[in-house]
């Protein structure tokens, strides 16, 4: 028989020795798998961010939360390399006829009037797609469509507070100014376009629009009606380059035009990408201690229970050698055993490593400052990515296999084997005294 038949033959006959490999291989692919998943899809979310860091940069008042005019800044809009700007305002409203999402903040006020009570996080803009908390993936789109210039009276909502108040696409929510700088603020309804899920960094003051739940997108337009200024106010001008690359250039060329004397400040969005930055960090290096935890229990355990069985092999490998197969064909029979037995393993561990992913996902990023995350990388981690990871992992738990098989064979045959060739020669000269070119032929494989 040659190797394949001998290593299918050995399979098939020791179904609880098969079965217990089958076990270990599967839980090692298994993890192997899901670790090189969410490694790439961290990879990939480091990559976004960085893409997303140096698209643009952002202009504002020193004094937080101060408007002002966007005509102020004519003198940046001239400088080379700048693509576009848009017009950002972030506010408060207070929600008509609906209820914000509630929930445990570690502020505590007693102080709010009926105008702080009730309220949502407002941030009107241009194209709400390339706002940072979509492109970080903070935040994720998951019904309908993005904010887009020319819209008027639309409006994008999480999906917790859409739940909580039976919204769904197409619907109307009123918003009302509460107290707007002007004194002129007005009810405004608008129509619902988007609905997103996610969470942003967040900072407690005791505000209900404190919570990721209750943060809103609307229109640039109709957010001066909301708050009914008579000129267009802005709390920020977000300018965007032409190429990413020279964002730090283009930044310096800004600051030498002294805005900061005239009250403005000149800042990339570091601190909307701190927390997802460091969420990134302490996973991936999770997730490399766990790779490694893995590969090292898995490769000990390989070897144990191989070493354990073939050391009763050895006669087997014996009279093969006796047979005038070479060491070569039974060290390949012999790893064609194991390669068979994972073959078995190929889809249980395909589904189980999915598991793991999603488990991962669910558990050490579903609370605390890795929530952010979730998200994200779930977004990340495609069918694709997951078939290339699994793909991987597969080959490298064959030559971990083999190369088990090989440290055994290497370490625990030698010495057993020649014990078995004195002992088989003593007794062939007794029983035949004429063997002796057996002998020698035996004597020289070994």
């Amino acid at each position: 028989m040659n190797p394949i038949q001998r290593a299918w033959a050995y399979v098939s006959r020791k179904r609880l020795r098969s079965f217990i490999l089958f076990l270990i291989l599967l839980v090692l692919l298994a993890g192997i798998s899901a670790c090189l998943t969410l490694m790439k899809s961290n990879k990939t979310v480091e990559i976004n961010l960085y893409k997303s860091l140096n698209t643009s940069f952002s202009i504002k008042k020193i004094e937080n939360g101060q408007t002002f005019k966007l005509s102020d800044l004519v003198s940046v809009s001239k400088i080379k390399g700048l693509e576009n700007v848009s017009p950002e305002l972030g506010t408060i409203a207070k929600l008509k006829d609906k209820e914000a999402v509630s929930g445990e903040q570690s502020v505590e006020r007693d102080d709010l009037s009926d105008a702080d009570k009730n309220v949502v996080s407002l941030t009107a803009l241009e194209d709400s797609s390339k706002d940072v908390t979509f492109t970080s993936s903070a935040f994720n789109l998951k019904e309908g469509r993005h904010l887009q210039k020319g819209d008027s009276k639309k409006i994008l909502i999480h999906e917790e507070l859409a739940k909580k108040n039976g919204l769904s696409l197409h619907d109307k929510i009123g918003l009302d100014a509460g107290q707007s700088e002007s004194g002129k603020g007005q009810t405004v309804e608008f129509e619902i376009v988007g609905i997103f899920s996610g969470k942003k960094q967040e900072k407690f003051t005791g505000l209900s629009s404190d919570f990721s739940e209750n943060q809103v997108f609307t229109d640039y337009e109709s957010s001066q009606s909301l708050l009914g200024n008579s000129e267009p106010q802005v709390s920020a001008a977000r300018f965007y380059v032409e190429n990413p690359k020279e964002v730090d250039g283009l930044m310096k060329q800004v600051e030498n035009l002294t805005l900061e004397s005239q009250g403005y400040q000149v800042e990339k969005e570091n601190k909307a990408f701190e927390q997802i930055k460091d969420s990134v960090a302490t996973f991936q290096t999770f997730l490399t201690i766990f790779l490694y935890g893995m590969l090292i229990a898995g490769a000990g355990a390989l070897i144990l229970v191989l070493s354990l069985w073939l050391r009763e092999r050895v006669y087997e490998v014996g009279i093969l050698l006796a047979l005038g197969k070479g060491k070569s064909s039974i060290f390949l029979q012999f790893c064609l055993e194991v390669v068979l037995v994972s073959l078995g393993a190929l889809l249980p561990a395909f589904a189980t490593g999915n598991a793991i992913t999603s488990y991962l996902l669910q558990t050490l990023l579903a609370s605390g400052d890795q929530a952010t995350l979730q998200d994200t990388l779930a977004k990340a981690s495609s069918l694709s990515t997951s078939i290339l990871s699994f793909a991987e992992s597969y080959v490298f738990l064959v030559l971990l296999s083999c190369l088990s098989v090989a440290l055994c064979f290497l370490f625990l045959f030698r010495n057993r084997l020649r014990k078995f060739y004195h002992l088989l020669v003593n007794t062939l000269r007794k029983s035949n005294p004429n063997c002796v070119s057996f002998i020698c032929n035996l004597k020289a494989v070994l």
